[in-house]
C-alpha cells in the first residue's frame, strides 16, 4: 500500500511540475491529474494507519517520497544532487530504521 500511495505523490509531483513550467499551468490537463492524483493517497494512507502507528507511516511516506522525489528532480529535470541532499536523504532512511525497530517492540 505504501508503494502504491508514494508513486500517486509521485506522478502527481511530476505532473504538477511539468503544468507549473507553464504560463497557463492551473488548466492543463497536467495539473488537473497530477491534483486528483495527490487525493488518491488519502485512501492508502487510511489502511495504513489502521496497522502501522501514525509516526512510523508518517516517516516511512515522508522517505521514500523524498528519495523517489529527489530522483526524479535528478534525472527528469536535471536538477542537482548536492551532498547535503545526499545527507539528508541518508538521514530520512535512518529515522525509518530507528522508527521501524519502534514498531517491532525492539
Amino acid at each position: 500500500m505504501l508503494s502504491l500511495v508514494t508513486a500517486a505523490t509521485v506522478v502527481g509531483d511530476y505532473l504538477i511540475k511539468i503544468a507549473s513550467d507553464r504560463s497557463d499551468g492551473l488548466l492543463t490537463y497536467h495539473f488537473v491529474l497530477g491534483a486528483l492524483l495527490y487525493g488518491l493517497p488519502a485512501f492508502g494512507w487510511f489502511y495504513l494507519m489502521r496497522e502501522h502507528s501514525l509516526a512510523l507511516t508518517a516517516v516511512m511516506y515522508s522517505a521514500a517520497t523524498m528519495i523517489f522525489l529527489a530522483l526524479l528532480g535528478h534525472l527528469a529535470f536535471q536538477e542537482p544532487l548536492r551532498l547535503k541532499d545526499l545527507v539528508g536523504l541518508v538521514l530520512a532512511v535512518s529515522a525509518v530504521i530507528l522508527l521501524g525497530l519502534e514498531d517491532k517492540g525492539a
